[in-house]
Formats: C-alpha cells, sequence, structure tokens
C-alpha cells in the first residue's frame, strides 16, 4: 500500500515536473519587449495579449486562434513626449503568423522597407518577423516617419525566425483589375465569412486541409468590386468532391435562375478552385477566372529523337542475311580449327595433340585390343 501511495507521489510529480517545463519552453519562445530601441524607452508594465485579458477586439479572437495564436504582449513605449504602443502576437507556424498579418492589413497601407513583410500608415504599422507579428499604433502621430525606428525594433526584438517558407497562395490571385491590399490569407472558416459571408460553418473544407486566399476586384470600370475566393486542396479528387457538394449550398455558376441560393461562379484548374461572388453575370466572373493561376508548371526536359521504321520485308531480308553470315562464319571457324589441328597431328606425332601423358581414356575391358589414338583419325596402319 504504502509502495503504490509512493509510486502515485513520483507520478504526480513528474507530470508536474512535465508541465512545469512545458511552461517554461513556451515563455522562452515568447519576444520579450525590448527595455528601449532608437530612443524609445518603456513606460509602464507590458501586459498579457489573450483572449481573456485583452479588450480591444474581442471579436477578433476566434480568428487569431484559427491562425494559430500562442502567446503575446503589449507594451507602451515614450520618446519626447510622444507615445506608441506595441503588440506582439506570437504564433505557432510560419502561416498562421503570414496569415494574422494579412488579415491585421488594411488597404491603403504602404510597404514599407523594415522586413520582406511589412506595411504602415499614418497611425498604425504592421510587421512580419519569423512567427512573431507586430502591431504599433499610435494616437496624433505621423508614423510613416518612424520607419527606421522601427527597424531598430526589430534588431532589438530578436524574435524567433520561421522555420519554414510563408505561403505563396497569393500567387494564384489574378493580377488584372486587382484591388492592392486586398489579399488576405484564409486558414479557417470564421475569418473567411468575415472577409466572404456567403455560406455558414466550414463550407471550404479547412477540415480536410484546405487553405484560402481572399481578394477583391473590380468591375464595370471601377463602379463595383466582387470578391475572389481561391481556395486550394491537397488533391484534384478533393477539390472536385468540394464542387459536387456545394451544388447544395450555392446556385453554382448561376445554373438555375430560379434558384434563391447565392449565386458563385468557379472554375478548377487541378487542386485550385477559384469563386466570384458578387458578380452581376457570368462575364464578369469569367474575366477574373479565365487568369487563375493554378500554380503548377508542366515540362518536359526529355531529349527528342525520331524513330526510323523499315518495313517488314527490309526487316525479313536483314534476318536471312544475317543468319547466313553467322552460319558462314561458324563453318570456316570449323574447318580452321579441325584442319590446324590434323597438321600439327601429322607434323608433330604425339608431341602436341594425343600426349601419352595426358592421354587419359576409359576403358569398358570388353576386349583385349590396346586402344590407340590414332584410330580415332584413322591416321594409324592398317591391320
Amino acid at each position: 500500500m504504502r509502495r503504490s501511495y509512493a509510486i502515485s507521489k513520483l507520478v504526480l510529480l513528474g507530470l508536474l515536473l512535465s508541465l512545469a517545463c512545458a511552461m517554461a519552453t513556451t515563455a522562452a519562445n515568447v519576444p520579450a519587449p525590448p527595455a528601449s530601441f532608437a530612443g524609445w524607452t518603456q513606460s509602464g508594465a507590458a501586459q498579457s495579449v489573450g483572449p481573456s485579458s485583452d479588450a480591444r477586439f474581442p471579436d477578433l479572437w476566434p480568428i487569431f486562434q484559427e491562425y494559430g495564436y500562442a502567446s503575446g504582449t503589449l507594451q507602451q513605449y515614450a520618446k519626447s513626449g510622444q507615445t506608441i504602443s506595441v503588440a506582439l502576437y506570437r504564433m505557432k507556424d510560419p502561416s498562421g503568423a503570414y496569415g494574422l498579418y494579412s488579415f491585421l492589413r488594411t488597404p491603403g497601407m504602404a510597404h514599407a522597407e523594415i522586413t520582406d513583410h511589412s506595411s504602415i500608415f499614418a497611425n498604425r504599422a504592421l510587421i512580419l518577423d519569423g512567427t512573431t507579428v507586430i502591431e504599433i499604433t499610435g494616437t496624433g502621430l505621423d508614423l510613416l516617419k518612424f520607419g527606421a525606428d522601427f527597424k531598430s525594433l526589430v534588431d532589438a526584438l530578436a524574435a524567433p525566425p520561421a522555420d519554414g517558407p510563408y505561403p505563396d497562395l497569393v500567387k494564384r490571385l489574378p493580377v488584372h483589375a486587382f484591388q492592392e491590399g486586398t489579399d488576405r490569407y484564409i486558414l479557417g472558416p470564421v475569418a473567411l465569412k468575415s472577409l466572404a459571408p456567403v455560406a455558414e460553418g466550414d463550407w471550404a473544407g479547412f477540415a480536410s486541409g484546405a487553405e484560402a486566399e481572399v481578394g477583391q476586384y473590380r468591375v464595370a470600370g471601377g463602379t463595383r468590386t466582387v470578391t475572389l475566393i481561391v481556395i486550394d486542396y491537397p488533391t484534384p479528387q478533393v477539390a472536385t468532391k468540394m464542387l459536387k457538394d456545394w451544388n447544395a449550398i450555392f446556385n453554382l455558376d448561376a445554373q438555375n435562375p430560379d434558384n434563391k441560393k447565392p449565386a458563385i461562379y468557379s472554375t478548377r484548374k487541378l487542386t485550385t478552385i477559384g469563386l466570384v461572388s458578387g458578380a452581376l453575370n457570368a462575364d464578369e466572373a469569367r474575366a477574373i477566372l479565365a487568369h487563375l493561376n493554378s500554380g503548377e508548371e508542366l515540362t518536359w526536359n526529355e531529349p527528342s529523337f525520331s524513330v526510323d521504321q523499315s518495313n517488314i520485308n527490309g526487316v525479313i531480308a536483314s534476318v536471312i542475311v544475317g543468319t547466313g553470315i553467322l552460319c558462314m562464319f561458324t563453318l570456316v571457324a570449323g574447318l580452321a580449327f579441325g584442319g590446324v589441328r590434323l597438321v600439327v597431328k601429322r607434323v608433330l606425332p604425339g608431341k602436341v595433340f594425343d600426349r601419352q601423358s595426358a592421354n587419359g581414356v576409359l576403358q569398358l575391358g570388353l576386349g583385349s585390343k590396346p586402344i590407340n589414338s590414332d584410330d580415332f583419325y584413322q591416321l594409324g596402319k592398317a591391320p
């Protein structure tokens, strides 16, 4: 009984130590706000950013979770009487970090030379650094003037690098009539519904490994915009099945004019499906879907050659001639071998061939006549 109690205590202690190590590892992965950068110094204590501690945008937390939100902090900085807020969002993987960065970015934000993925506006800046998304806000400030300061922030932050490439699904979007800054990388149904509210639930199949990109396009001479949803699936078979399932949700390609379901125009290229929502007719949708990039390239690098196929008569004639040449060669070789052997036996009898020391002939003992090797070639004297 005491032994069982001791074992239980050891197991419980091991679980607590494992939990403590996991919490310590998670805490170590959270980028700590630097004490200062480019003359900006911390103002007040850092705050934890999470569903239960940050009430700035509670409606966005389900979207944060779809992108794989892990942890984050919010820190105030002051410089020369000016104040900015720096929020650090730590994501679980590069895809989620890139997705959150694209989702939080708003049209009109100009590309900044801080990192490869960074955008800045008058009072707001977004920076993607590894798996960390940095959001900087400032009231009454022109953040466009502080690009060099924010680069120093990235250097001082020393965020963990991304352990893989960022998604490139944005390259599938057509360039023609695209509204700059409206592309969003989507990994869940909540984020998709907030940008393209065409149906409820996980109709796009994110649970089956789908990923999506959403963009806005100008039509009708720029007077209206439509939404393009590009969804990529693991295999062409999954993409084909999804198109069939959508017939129960949408009026796909407006095939039924009396259908009360939303009209969605579609196209499929290998594993990629493009959907246009908001188009008034098929021509508007096709003008965009026609330029959808499948993301696949087919190349053929093998050298080419031509085959000269002879007729059957020529083939048969070649076989007969080749067989005749082979037979002639066999006959000549046999005669040469036999002739050389006979000549050598005549000139040097018993010296090269049929030497007594090398002869070993089996005898049955049926007769008394001794064996003479010359008898095999009829070279001996007649009896």
